[in-house]
Formats: structure tokens, sequence, C-alpha cells
């Protein structure tokens, strides 16, 4: 699963379940979560994710 399907799947809860999925988040360290992930949530602070299935479908720029 996709870091940006987490984060819409997350963005989709009810406010309850987002409080509680944060609670538990708030008691991980941070060896409990993987260097990948941790990779993941950095890039898309910065903006920098894209959706795979879209730039594929996309055609291959000229050069």
């Amino acid at each position: 699963m996709s870091l940006a399907k987490i984060m819409q799947e997350v963005e989709d809860m009810p406010g309850e379940q987002r409080w509680e999925l944060l609670g538990r988040l708030q008691q991980l360290t941070e060896q409990d979560i993987p260097e990948s992930l941790r990779q993941g949530m950095a890039e898309a602070q910065r903006g920098e994710l894209c959706d795979l299935d879209e730039i594929l479908s996309k055609p291959p720029p000229d050069l």
C-alpha cells in the first residue's frame, strides 16, 4: 500500500477514529517505525509524493 493511499484513508476516517489512531501513533518509538515509512513521511511533508498510476499513464516527455 502506498503512503498516499494510507494518508487518504486516514483523511477519510471519522474524527474519533483519527484521534484513536493518533493516540496509538504517539505510543510508537522510532524503532517501531520502519525506515522506509519514515522516509515516505518526510517526502510527503515536503510535497514530493506523486501517484504512479497517473504518472505512468502519461506519454513520456520528448528528449
